[in-house]
C-alpha cells in the first residue's frame, strides 16, 4: 500500500488501485439516474446541424470491426497532428508557450503519444513515439495493434486497426505546478487529445474506438515506461471500418 506523503503518491494511491474490475455490477438504466428527475424541462432551440463540426460529431461512433486495408501515411500524420500537434507559439503575460491542437493546463503538456501501427504506407509495422516538436516519429519497438489485444482485456476489435494510439501521462509535468490537482488535469487532457483523433478519423473517412480498459502493467511494459511516474492512460484504435 502506498503512503500519502506527497502529491504524486496521492495520485498513485488512486491510479494504482483503479484496476479493471473482475466483475461488473448490474446495470442501472440511465433514466433511473437522472439528475433532479422531477424538475420541469425547459426546451431549447434545436441546434443547427448544417456546419462542419456538427456533421463530424454526428458521424462519429465507436467502431468494433476494422478492415485490413492500407492507411496512407498522410492520414497517420493528420491523426497525430490533430491529437497533439503544434500550431505555433503563444505569448501570455510575457511568457511564450507552445500552441498545440489540444489545450493543456499551464501549457505543460504532460501527455505523450505512442502509436502502434500496421499496414501504413511507407512505414514499417511497429511501435512508435510521436514528437510534436518537429512532427516526427521515433520507433521504440515492434509491437503491432494485434499484440495489444491481450493486454487490452482481449478486445480483439483492434486486431486489424491500422493504428493504436496509446496516450500516456508524465505526472510530475503537471503535478510539479498544480500538486494533486494536476492529476485531474492530466486525465482531462487525454480526453481532449482522444476526441481530436476521433474527429479527425471521421474527417478522413476512418473509424475509431476509444478504450480505457487494459492491464496497466502489461501495457506500460510494452511501451517501456515505469507505470508510476509515467503511465498509460487511454487508447484509441483507428482504421477503415469493415462493412458488416
Amino acid at each position: 500500500m502506498y503512503k500519502v506523503n506527497e502529491p504524486l503518491e496521492l495520485a498513485l494511491l488512486y491510479h494504482l488501485n483503479s484496476k479493471p474490475p473482475e466483475s461488473y455490477a448490474k446495470r442501472v438504466p440511465a433514466t433511473e439516474l437522472r439528475y433532479i428527475p422531477e424538475a420541469a424541462l425547459l426546451e431549447l432551440p434545436q441546434a443547427p446541424r448544417d456546419n462542419p463540426l456538427a456533421e463530424l460529431l454526428g458521424r462519429r461512433s465507436s467502431v468494433r470491426a476494422f478492415e485490413n486495408k492500407v492507411m496512407p501515411i498522410m492520414s497517420l500524420s493528420q491523426l497525430l497532428d490533430a491529437g497533439c500537434g503544434m500550431n505555433g507559439l503563444r505569448e501570455v503575460e510575457g511568457h511564450i508557450y507552445e500552441g498545440r491542437n489540444s489545450p493543456s493546463a499551464g501549457g505543460l503538456y504532460p501527455i505523450e503519444m505512442f502509436v502502434s501501427i500496421q499496414a501504413v504506407e511507407s512505414l514499417s509495422a511497429g511501435l512508435y513515439h510521436y514528437e510534436p516538436r518537429g512532427h516526427g516519429l521515433h520507433q521504440v519497438g515492434d509491437a503491432v495493434p494485434r499484440d495489444f489485444v491481450e493486454p487490452l482485456l482481449q478486445q480483439d476489435y483492434i486486431a486489424n486497426a491500422n493504428a493504436l494510439f496509446v496516450l500516456t501521462g508524465v505526472f510530475m509535468r503537471s503535478m510539479s505546478k498544480y500538486g494533486a490537482r494536476g492529476y485531474r488535469f492530466i486525465l482531462f487532457e487525454t480526453g481532449h487529445q482522444a476526441e481530436n483523433i476521433c474527429l479527425m478519423a471521421v474527417q478522413l473517412g476512418l473509424g475509431s474506438l476509444c478504450i480505457g480498459g487494459f492491464h496497466d502493467l502489461n501495457v506500460n511494459t510494452m511501451l517501456g515506461i515505469d507505470g508510476k511516474r509515467h503511465a498509460a492512460l487511454y487508447c484509441v484504435a483507428v482504421g477503415s471500418e469493415r462493412s458488416l
